[in-house]
């Protein structure tokens, strides 16, 4: 307990799945949180629910596309605690799947680039003041094993996520001189986004679980929360620029579980 006694954490898209179970974690280490994502109603229900767990919470509505929101996102985030120690840029537009020979491509990548990797150099930027005020800072990125691997139709989120690995290494060898670090988590947990991905294919998931060595899905806060709380505490003060796997070893197989959704797409 205590692992973040006293510092601020701004977790985006947390008003659900991964993102939620962050704060949650964090929330039960210390951590003063700023929950963001585009719902209200959702927003206003973590805030609740983090302080209950003792936790000082607020939350910003921001849309990551826009520039200006993001970095006022930051800015209000900072203000309002006195500071910023942790960014943890989760949030990110998930695009229909569509064959990589599709003309809808060019305005899937354009909204996949803005909410991921635009998204994440603009609240990174905002918080390195913020960083250097305060001697130094967390950045966690999220990555993904789609973009790994490059699984099929999903060319704007695979691009996005493997872009991200190139900004966090730059970030990271550009800002260490500031005592920031900056990491990359490719995370496999259950959340509304995942569950979505695979519809009512109830078998689908279960394969998949079967599949992954640890004979299981992820979850939010246990799994994935901790494992980041241990990039962002004391724990993480000399890993920067390092892409971390939390999937229970799915990374070991590749992604064949994805290769087995063939859709009328690819047989036309």
């Amino acid at each position: 307990m205590n692992r973040l006694n006293g510092k601020v954490a701004l977790v985006t898209g947390s008003t659900q799945g991964l993102g939620e179970g962050i704060a949650r974690c964090f929330a039960q280490e210390g951590a003063k949180l700023v929950v963001n994502g585009r719902s209200q109603e959702k927003g206003d229900k973590v805030v609740a629910a983090l302080r209950q767990l003792g936790a000082e919470a607020i939350f910003i509505r921001a849309d990551l596309t826009d520039k200006a929101q993001a970095q006022q996102l930051v800015q209000r985030a900072a203000e309002h605690f006195g500071g910023l120690d942790i960014l943890v840029n989760n949030a990110q537009v998930v695009p229909e799947l569509a064959s990589a020979d599709s003309e809808v491509n060019d305005a899937l990548l354009d909204v996949a680039l803005h909410s991921g990797v635009y998204a994440s150099l603009w609240t990174g930027q905002a918080a390195l003041p913020w960083f250097i005020r305060a001697g130094g800072g967390r950045i966690i990125n999220f990555g993904s094993l789609n973009g790994v691997y490059g699984s099929k139709f999903g060319l704007a989120y695979n691009t996005t996520k493997e872009g991200m690995r190139g900004l966090t290494r730059t970030l990271a060898n550009e800002w260490g001189r500031h005592n920031v670090t900056v990491n990359m988590v490719l995370p496999s947990g259950v959340s509304p986004a995942y569950e979505a991905f695979y519809g009512d294919d109830l078998k689908k998931m279960e394969a998949v679980a079967r599949q992954t060595p640890m004979r299981r899905h992820g979850r939010a806060q246990e799994d994935i929360g901790n494992a980041v709380l241990g990039l962002a505490a004391e724990s993480g003060r000399f890993i920067t620029g390092q892409s971390l796997f939390i999937d229970g070893g799915q990374n070991l197989l590749g992604l064949p579980q994805l290769h087995g959704l063939d859709s009328a797409k690819d047989n036309t």
